[in-house]
């Protein structure tokens, strides 16, 4: 399998578009055309983590923090980035990234985070709201079946429980073929009427480009009247953070211990909460600080995240237990499934390549 066959395969599962705007996720450094000896899983690349890929005769690292973020001037061996850049580059390693994509799914790093602390009738704390658009066509009554299978094949009409999704009304369509027009219906120059159905489906806005091309496949017009719309509504299916509840409401000196037991983190920051039970937590993996107040609106009595400052303690003491555990402690579990997706993926296609975990600790912070 190559490079480019696996992202293709392994895309699905973390669509790029539903990363951050400006978040730097897939193929980072390499070739498309590779061939894949072995993959090597890590929470950031670094220099160890590369060493680590040459010993273990891997070609392919799959990280969750990007290497290649910020604008980059230069790579030169002066600058951490540049220097393993340079390094990954001459092992001809290929370099890949799920950022905040892999946040964003259900068996990513907030709900890995979430079943580590034990939550149950665990939901997405803040969905995604600018992730659907809405496609009408206007389709001529005996096609009305070839073009919805179409779209719903090419993935339109989609939602977490059902598919095959899709509203219908009919109506009357009024067209005229002018010049060198070869129109499916009537003649050139006459004007015309066909009984139409209006369809109407939703797509999820990285499908888009799939689902129009095999629509125009399948419709007979020779020129397709379509209307393509974004929408507002909340994605059910992918976003940041993750709200459930407790088996039992605990105190919370009991619910620091669990979180510091369950992470394996040395010391814990926190402010105080409302004095009442643990029960019902919020948690994002990483700089999860823009999500409290959702957490907040949705009855958390806890929220569990990461780079939590001096300021944001101050503003929500007593509202919410609110703790900063780390941000390699709160994302790191996800490596155990990561892999095991790859692993699924490649089984899948009668791949035998060998899957690795870093062995290698990629946490900067050290605690005294």
């Amino acid at each position: 399998m190559t490079v480019k066959e696996f992202q293709n395969k392994f895309e699905p599962f973390v669509p790029p578009a539903i990363a951050w705007k400006g978040d730097n996720v897939g193929l980072q450094i390499g070739r498309g055309t590779d061939t894949i000896r072995a993959v090597l899983v890590a929470l950031d690349a670094t220099l160890y983590v590369a060493k680590e890929a040459v010993k273990k005769k891997t070609n392919l690292i799959i990280t969750h923090h990007p290497l290649l973020f910020h604008p980059v001037q230069n790579l030169t061996s002066d600058t951490r980035v540049g220097e393993i850049a340079q390094f990954i580059t001459e092992k001809k390693i290929n370099l890949y990234s799920a950022h905040t994509n892999l946040d964003s799914v259900q068996w990513g790093v907030n709900f890995v985070l979430a079943k580590a602390l034990g939550l149950t009738d665990v939901q997405i704390l803040s969905p995604l709201k600018d992730s659907f658009t809405k496609i009408v066509v206007f389709v001529p009554k005996n096609f009305i079946e070839t073009v919805a299978t179409a779209m719903h094949n090419a993935g339109a009409g989609m939602f977490t429980k059902y598919d095959h999704c899709s509203f219908r009304g009919e109506g009357t369509g009024t067209f005229r073929g002018m010049n060198n027009a070869r129109p499916f219906l009537g003649e050139v120059g006459k004007l015309e009427r066909a009984e139409e159905i209006r369809l109407e489906m939703v797509c999820e806005s990285w499908k888009i480009k799939d689902v129009l091309s095999a629509m125009r496949v399948a419709h007979p017009y020779e020129e397709i009247a379509y209307d393509v719309y974004p929408l507002m509504n909340e994605n059910t299916e992918y976003g940041l953070g993750a709200i459930g509840n407790l088996p039992k409401a605990v105190s919370e000196n009991n619910f620091l211990s669990l979180v510091k037991k369950k992470l394996k983190t040395p010391s814990l920051r926190y402010s105080a909460g409302k004095g009442a039970r643990i029960k019902r937590v919020a948690v994002c993996g990483g700089s999860g600080s823009e999500y409290i107040n959702d957490a907040i609106h949705q009855g958390a009595d806890a929220m569990v995240t990461a780079d939590l400052k001096y300021h944001t303690f101050q503003d929500v003491e007593h509202k919410i237990l609110l703790v900063d555990a780390g941000h390699y402690e709160t994302e790191h579990l996800v490596l155990g499934p990561l892999a095991m997706k790859i692993r699924e993926i490649l089984q899948q296609r009668k791949h035998s390549i060998p899957v690795f975990i870093t062995e290698t600790t990629t946490n900067p912070i050290r605690y005294y």
